[in-house]
């Protein structure tokens, strides 16, 4: 599900002030996404806009300090794109990196099963299906 149809749906349950205000960040952070160079997309979320001050949160001090270094010719990007800012404030959010998820041991195929997939394929016709099931029994043969 995308971010703007999650804020739809959102959207529909929250008060009308909330609704609007999430709306509007996320045309926010969508014209940021537009503006920033392609170097570090994904790497940036909008946080807060008040007063003209776009609150950014970056997932590495690196990417933080070139957002600084850059910010005047981001300033005047996001101007063109019709977002008012004036001043940006970048912090450091480790949170939007993210988090390892440690590959999943999964059982392999039983063997009856591959037995039973080797029969199939001798029996078949060529064809798509007997390509692929070759090549099913290629990936699941035991390694040597």
């Amino acid at each position: 599900m995308s971010a703007a149809r999650l804020a739809e749906l959102l959207a529909r349950g929250l008060p009308q002030g909330v609704a609007a205000r999430a709306q509007a960040l996320l045309r926010v952070q969508a014209a940021l996404d537009r503006a920033l160079p392609a170097a570090l997309a994904g790497h940036v979320r909008v946080m807060q806009l008040e007063q003209r001050t776009l609150a950014l949160g970056c997932d590495s001090g690196a990417v933080a300090s070139r957002l600084r270094h850059d910010s005047a010719t981001l300033i005047e990007k996001l101007e063109g794109l019709g977002v008012g800012v004036d001043h940006l404030r970048v912090s450091v959010d480790p949170d939007l990196l993210a988090r390892y998820a440690p590959p999943v041991d999964k059982p392999g195929v039983p063997a009856a099963a591959l037995d039973s997939l080797a029969h199939l394929n001798a029996d078949i016709e060529d064809g798509p299906l007997k390509e692929a099931l070759t090549r099913l029994l290629r990936h699941h043969a035991p390694r040597r």
